[in-house]
């Protein structure tokens, strides 16, 4: 596929905003892409700073000889504090997000579209020094509701953009009446073909692990553990997980290389009885932050590795070709 990036964003939020990918596929000779259009208001001396409204569409193509597509529409509506020099940022958000049916999909069957309903509450103290995110989120579908809370701080260090880095994560399954359990919470990041809300943009979505390079590009969100788990351990009703990780010391702390360590505690083991089992990986990871970033998980726990033994079998990365989009809901 060849494609263009076209945008009119800048630092400063205008009243219309848009950010296109188009491609064009050689080989079925047609169309795909992502594309975000974005309106935003921003009322004078009033409770809400800014309030946007967009509309977010992709299409790409997908196993069956058959596109997968994804629209969505909704709104952030950002919050004003009361002392102009406040650090925190609130905001709420809702959105209406129909999608192609990833079980159907992955089964080589022509795929209808479903709905899903997100809903959250996030607060942030941005800034160099300690910034934190926390958000609560409550997504629903057809067949399932579920709610997190998601925690993310960094005690800095001496030294710019240095410092530890924490993360939080607690998620339960409140309904759950699918066939299909992938709706559940996973413990390890996602690949592309669980991913039935299609985030991010992936070359190869549905590549079978670890066949291909690109079937190992991931999401690191929910459990957060890099070893792939989701095949032999299947998805959870609930799951907790911390993750941390350092900057090296001192001047090392140049070099793109970061140690790292994630636990997570989920409703279920490998092969038990139904148990809530505990996990824990650590290694490194190196790369360019927030952008293009390889996990190695060296060291795991022992139920961990009679499931995925191989370190080579546990590399895995994360490729945010959407940080391409220059714009921002700040």
């Amino acid at each position: 596929m060849a494609g263009v990036v076209m945008h009119n964003g800048t630092l400063i939020s205008k009243p219309l905003e848009y950010f296109l990918i188009p491609f064009y596929t050689f080989r079925n000779q047609g169309i795909t892409g992502y594309g975000k259009v974005s309106y935003n208001k921003i009322p004078y001396n009033n409770l809400i700073r800014l309030a946007t409204f967009s509309i977010e569409g992709a299409q790409f193509g997908a196993p069956g000889n058959q596109n997968y597509h994804k629209v969505s529409i909704g709104s952030d509506i950002f919050f004003r504090s009361e002392i102009k020099t406040n650090p925190i940022n609130q905001k709420i958000f809702g959105y209406y997000i129909s999608a192609s049916d990833i079980n159907q999909i992955n089964l080589l069957n022509k795929a209808k579209m479903l709905s899903y309903m997100q809903l959250g509450y996030q607060v942030a103290r941005t800034g160099m020094t300690d910034p934190f995110n926390m958000l609560v989120s409550f997504e629903s579908g057809k067949s399932f509701q579920k709610t997190a809370l998601e925690i993310n701080y960094k005690y800095s260090y001496i030294g710019k953009n240095n410092g530890l880095e924490m993360r939080l994560f607690a998620g339960s399954m409140l309904k759950s009446t699918s066939e299909y359990p992938i709706y559940s919470f996973s413990a390890s990041g996602r690949g592309g073909r669980e991913q039935y809300l299609y985030e991010g943009l992936y070359p190869d979505r549905f590549g079978v692990f670890p066949k291909t390079f690109w079937s190992r590009q991931m999401d690191l969100s929910e459990g957060g553990l890099v070893t792939p788990v989701s095949d032999s351990l299947g998805y959870s009703r609930w799951v907790c997980s911390l993750s941390l990780t350092s900057s090296l010391p001192g001047k090392a702390s140049r070099i793109p290389v970061k140690p790292f360590a994630n636990m997570v505690l989920n409703d279920h083991g490998y092969l038990t009885s139904g148990k809530p089992e505990f996990y824990f990986e650590a290694g490194f990871k190196a790369g360019i932050w927030n952008a293009f970033e390889i996990y190695i998980p060296l060291i795991v726990s022992d139920n961990l590795s009679s499931i995925n033994g191989s370190i080579k079998e546990r590399i895995r990365f994360i490729f945010r070709l959407d940080k391409l989009n220059p714009l921002h809901s700040n």
